[in-house]
């Protein structure tokens, strides 16, 4: 029997527990964002395919043996991960709320949407589309709204109807 074929059906065998390994802190690494770490990473996943070649492990095994690693590691991190996700994401609505209840401060005080805008960095629009979601009830017309708190008084009257 060949070596190859001692191979089949052994997913233990050292060399592919070490590219199943190999693969696993490749993948913890990229989802890190560790450029050093992924580098190593992947220096010893070649390390490890290439000794497997050499062991006689054909290219499906090595393959196999690879997304075993890959999906130990993802099993292993889904409930950790899946936590931030849901954590970020109460976050990033909390704080989506406040920056509403903020433009929402800013009209009541009378502030031009262009003005609110410029401090938010997005379009005067976005700043009507959110005042209209927070308070759909209001009756106020653009003109009202996007007129500055005091005008000018050197400003020249509009020549619109």
């Amino acid at each position: 029997m060949s070596q190859s074929e001692e191979g089949v059906g052994r997913p233990s065998a050292p060399a592919l527990l070490a590219i199943g390994e190999a693969a696993g802190a490749r993948l913890r690494a990229a989802i890190d964002e560790d450029a050093k770490a992924t580098a190593a990473a992947d220096e010893a996943l070649l390390a490890a395919a290439t000794a497997a070649m050499r062991a006689g492990h054909t290219l499906t095994e090595i393959a196999q043996a690879e997304a075993a690693g890959q999906e130990q590691i993802r099993r292993s991190l889904r409930s950790e991960v899946l936590k931030r996700v849901e954590r970020s994401g109460r976050q990033a609505r909390e704080a989506e709320e406040e920056h509403h209840r903020a433009i929402g401060r800013a009209m009541r005080l009378g502030l031009s949407t262009r003005e609110i805008a410029a401090s938010a960095g997005v379009t005067h629009g976005t700043i009507r589309a959110i005042t209209n979601r927070i308070n759909p009830t209001s009756g106020e017309s653009d003109a009202v709204i996007d007129a500055p708190a005091e005008a000018p008084a050197e400003a020249a009257p509009s020549s619109l109807p």
